[in-house]
């Protein structure tokens, strides 16, 4: 029996159920040991180069998610994530982000704009591992 002909005599219920099976098998067990239970996960911005209002700055960040879910939700919206961190740039200027105390500032609206895309309270804090002011 060729193999096409034994695929078309499974009834299809069976074959959509086993796709839905395996496919909640996929999911459920999706960074399951990627991080112990007290360990933070992270999502990444990669190195971005951003126009401010008077100037450019390069910078990549992580963003510290509240769980796995959050991290499969930033995964899938990740351009998203980066066009609106982008366009907060846009709207500041350059003594806006040049000292430490302004880029807290920053840190927290970007927050903001991550869990603005991802959705409320997944993103819960942003740290730069780059930050250059051009």
């Amino acid at each position: 029996m060729h193999r096409q002909e034994l695929l078309r005599r499974i009834p299809a219920p069976i074959v959509t159920a086993s796709v839905v099976l395996l496919l909640g098998f996929a999911i459920g067990f999706w960074g399951r040991g990627a991080t112990t239970a007290g360990e933070a996960r992270l999502a990444q911005i990669p190195h971005t180069r951003a126009k401010l209002s008077d100037g450019d700055c390069e910078f990549a960040a992580q963003v510290q998610l509240a769980d796995r879910w959050s991290g499969l939700v930033f995964s899938l919206h990740q351009g998203a994530v980066r066009t609106a961190v982008v366009d907060l740039l846009r709207s500041k200027s350059r003594y806006m982000v040049s000292t430490n105390t302004a880029r807290e500032a920053l840190r927290d609206q970007m927050i903001s704009a991550v869990n603005g895309v991802i959705g409320s309270g997944r993103a819960t804090d942003v740290s730069f591992t780059e930050f250059d002011l051009l």
